[in-house]
């Protein structure tokens, strides 16, 4: 396939990357340069899957041409492998991990037919964009109500979107992380679930929403939420932050006390998955705290030992001060002895599953 090109067009690659290297963009030199993961190479990709003279790139009249030298993870153009190819702009460029959108300066370029038949990665990456760009998703939310029934006081807001490639929250995350857009996609998820619920007049209930472990701690997860409670004053909002990422008590001390000044909740989420976390939870006392599904996973028919344990953990924690919270109730058996127990909120298939906002009362 050859693409005809203005001559002086200046050839760049744009990255989809991580950390400092994200998005970044990179000249293509008007000469043969090598493409390489040391500082000895014109264009230096430093990403271990990519070798040390990984392809050569260069810039001829019928567009940029990209060759691969022999590398151990290989060149892929288009989401295929190649060992040499005539590159378009808008065009897939990957060597080994790491992938590139192939641009050009000029407005006009000349008519061209693209190779069809994406692999499902270059696909799947078309389409993150796509969902990150047009906010393609679609958040879902499930009620979380008192133990004895009477009340939804609150709604766990839920990763979900209608592309089909990313409906899942597993398939939107993957690609998120590899592709090092984990914080954006959360911020997409909150900001978008707080924007419907404030054009839908509901905003009577609390509002759970997550975060990716990479956030906590950093002055972006602040920033964010910040800029989240200026644009939805009224919103009561509640932030989880997953029993993993629960780890310095000075840091998770600064944030509850951060969350505070913004009129925001704390939630550990899936607690006693891990470690338990037990000295966290004396020190930073969260708002909430979720006790995690498999604990919760029938319950009813365990034995004397195990409800003795949990029945301990939850009066740890209210004397802490937190409101306990059962995750994945899904029996009636379940839920009674979660109220034996002594927990105060549930959630799970039993009381709702996740649904549209039109859904929320």
């Amino acid at each position: 396939m050859i693409i005809q090109s203005p001559q002086k067009s200046q050839w760049v690659l744009s990255e989809y990357g991580s950390g400092n290297q994200q998005r970044r963009t990179i000249k293509v030199p008007n000469r043969i340069a090598t493409v390489g993961r040391t500082d000895e190479s014109d264009v230096c990709i430093a990403v271990s899957s990519v070798s040390k003279q990984h392809a050569k790139i260069w810039v001829e009249d019928d567009g940029l041409h990209v060759q691969d030298l022999g590398s151990t993870n290989g060149t892929h153009h288009n989401g295929r492998p190649i060992q040499e190819a005539t590159l378009a702009e808008g065009d897939l460029l990957q060597f080994a991990n790491a992938v590139f959108r192939v641009g050009c300066n000029e407005e006009e370029m000349s008519d061209g037919t693209m190779e069809e038949g994406l692999i499902p990665w270059a696909q799947t990456l078309m389409t993150f964009e796509r969902l990150l760009s047009q906010r393609a998703v679609v958040p879902h939310y499930q009620p979380i109500i008192t133990m004895d029934r009477a009340s939804t006081p609150g709604y766990e807001v839920l990763a979900r979107s209608d592309l089909p490639e990313l409906k899942s929250p597993a398939a939107m995350f993957e690609v998120a992380e590899r592709l090092g857009q984990n914080a954006a996609l959360s911020e997409l998820m909150r900001d978008e679930a707080s924007r419907l619920l404030m054009a839908s007049c509901k905003t009577n209930a609390k509002i759970f929403l997550n975060t990716h472990p990479d956030e906590v701690g950093t002055d972006r997860l602040l920033s964010s939420l910040t800029e989240l409670r200026e644009r939805f004053p009224s919103i009561a909002f509640i932030i989880e932050i997953h029993e993993g990422a629960v780890t310095q008590v000075n840091e998770m001390r600064r944030l509850r006390e951060q969350l505070a000044v913004l009129g925001m909740q704390l939630s550990y989420d899936d607690f006693g998955a891990g470690q338990g976390r037990l000295l966290e939870l004396v020190e930073v006392p969260p708002d909430i705290l979720k006790f995690d599904m498999q604990l919760i996973r029938d319950i009813d028919r365990a034995s004397a030992a195990r409800q003795d344990l949990l029945r301990s953990l939850i009066r740890i924690s209210q004397d802490s001060g937190s409101i306990t919270l059962a995750e994945g109730v899904e029996t009636e058996a379940e839920h009674e002895t979660c109220v034996q127990l002594g927990f105060e909120l549930g959630q799970g298939y039993l009381y709702g599953r996740p649904a549209t906002v039109d859904h929320v009362v």
